[in-house]
């Protein structure tokens, strides 16, 4: 009987809900790590529960010498999830579909019991998924991934053709809009399999992985040096310098070329436009750099970027919503509730959820608001943010924020102009926003040139000097002694709101 059967024979009854979804042994790290899954209707595991499996899967698996790390993982089936993942088979084990299945190809409804996936394809393609089981095998890794049941359908359409032929390297894909174009590889010169989807250069704010960026190149410089270490030692090796620019932005390149490649990078001239994938990183003087280990030449689609173009100027993350149902007005003129503090200032609680706990290091991936004008609340300011690092599984445990969600965000470019703007001329306030908050904000702020020198108001400092008889003053602790409800603690604009509302309590006069 293996783990999985002793698992769901121990616990089946017991978590009907709870699947392992894989089992992941690192000799490198030393480290074996268990991920488990379950619907994001059911209840949050209690700690006592998880020690109980913890507790089981030590038994059971005698790790000896390898590090223990389980995961608890809420499942959430939404179509923008769904449609992600499929996609990203697509890319993992039927790269082609990527150039031939389009994003309005692709109809998801999701019923009561199953997750209906309708595709409609040309006949090539579905004798492709035919042949090659496609369906049968994107249905179980999808099962796997939401714990309900898929069903593909193929819609055979006669007139559908075909944009490229399969074995040919020139690709034409759709592009998803706000952050991604689209453009037509014509000829493989370094590489291969590189996505046509690059993304704006100004996007890249930070040291990335797997970053494809296209623009045309200048400062083309070859550069020779002799190997003094390793087997290749004595060997001379090139590498090329250039800068890529898209119009929206500007990014040095590197690329250390392999002896077989030079002849082809040879041939590049100034002002070609290029597809170029690599990861970016912190160079000389903290400037960020593209290490390049894939390089096609390519040409725009000029239809699509004008369209692009126009998507981004006009693009507003952050819609402000007037909350009329919030204001506490006195419709008698009775005297002011609060005091001059409240009554006197225009002041804008807010509140972050981060990558981490380091100002300095960590990213902002929520940012939620509210605004109070003469002690009524009535605005609000709410919006996911797009980090340029993964979510840490800690903070998504924490939060229920998870990449999937962050993906479609803005970046915090955009966003920290639209705050500065909500919050301007306005006092800043948040729970323990001297020692944490106001810290992330002032950071982009100042890479934006914008300077948050707002007064303050700390409610936890204010909680102190209060007569609540408590001894810690936490935000859930301090809502608790005042009798307010604290609805989703640790997302930005419910802790906002609960906090706004501490604020007026705590000066009520």
């Amino acid at each position: 009987m293996d783990f999985v059967q002793e698992f769901n024979l121990k616990f089946g009854s017991k978590y009907p809900n709870l699947h392992i979804k894989n089992v992941v042994v690192s000799v490198k790290e030393n480290l074996c790590t268990i991920t488990f899954l379950y619907p994001s209707q059911d209840e949050n595991l209690t700690d006592e529960q998880k020690e109980e499996i913890i507790t089981f899967i030590k038994d059971k698996l005698k790790l000896e010498e390898l590090k223990l790390k389980v995961k608890f993982m809420k499942v959430y089936v939404e179509e923008k999830l769904i449609r992600k993942m499929l996609f990203q088979l697509f890319e993992e084990k039927f790269k082609l579909l990527n150039t031939y299945v389009r994003d309005d190809d692709v109809k998801i409804k999701i019923g009561g019991i199953d997750v209906e996936i309708v595709v409609n394809v040309s006949p090539r393609i579905a004798e492709f998924f035919n042949n090659n089981k496609v369906s049968s095998y994107l249905c179980k890794e999808l099962k796997n991934n939401f714990l309900v049941d898929f069903v593909i359908t193929l819609n055979v359409c006669e007139n559908k053709i075909d944009e490229v032929e399969i074995d040919n390297v020139v690709v034409k894909t759709s592009a998803k809009k706000t952050q991604r174009y689209d453009v037509l590889i014509i000829k493989d010169v370094i590489g291969s399999n590189i996505p046509p989807k690059p993304e704006y250069i100004s996007y890249i704010t930070g040291p990335k992985t797997s970053v494809i960026i296209a623009g045309y190149i200048s400062g083309l410089t070859r550069k020779d040096f002799v190997i003094k270490k390793g087997a290749r030692v004595g060997q001379q090796k090139a590498y090329y310098t250039f800068s890529i620019c898209d119009g929206k932005g500007k990014i040095d390149c590197i690329y250390f070329c392999p002896k077989k490649h030079e002849r082809d990078m040879d041939v590049l001239e100034e002002n070609m436009f290029l597809l170029l994938h690599g990861d970016v990183r912190m160079g000389l003087n903290s400037k960020l750099v593209l290490y390049i280990d894939k390089l096609a030449l390519a040409s725009e689609t000029e239809q699509l970027l004008q369209e692009e173009e126009e998507d981004v100027q006009t693009y507003k993350p952050v819609e402000i919503e007037r909350l009329g149902a919030l204001e506490q007005d006195n419709m008698f003129g009775e005297v002011d509730k609060y005091n001059a503090k409240i009554m006197n200032s225009n002041i804008v609680v807010f509140d972050v959820e981060t990558t981490g706990l380091n100002p300095e290091l960590d990213q902002i991936i929520e940012l939620g608001a509210v605004k109070i004008e003469r002690g009524n609340i009535i605005e609000k300011f709410s919006t996911f943010i797009k980090p340029t690092i993964e979510i840490p599984y800690e903070v998504t445990e924490l939060t229920h924020i998870t990449n999937e969600m962050v993906e479609d965000a803005p970046p915090i470019e955009q966003v920290i102009k639209e705050f500065y703007d909500f919050s301007r001329d306005c006092v800043l306030c948040g729970h323990n926003i001297i020692n944490f908050d106001i810290k992330f904000i002032r950071r982009f702020g100042r890479l934006q040139n914008l300077e948050f020198d707002n007064n303050l108001i700390d409610t936890m400092n204010e909680a102190r000097v209060s007569r609540l008889k408590i001894s810690r003053f936490n935000l859930g602790t301090v809502t608790k002694a005042l009798g307010i409800e604290l609805k989703g603690a640790h997302r930005a604009w419910n802790d906002a709101y609960a906090t706004a509302q501490v604020l007026l309590k705590l000066n009520e006069v």
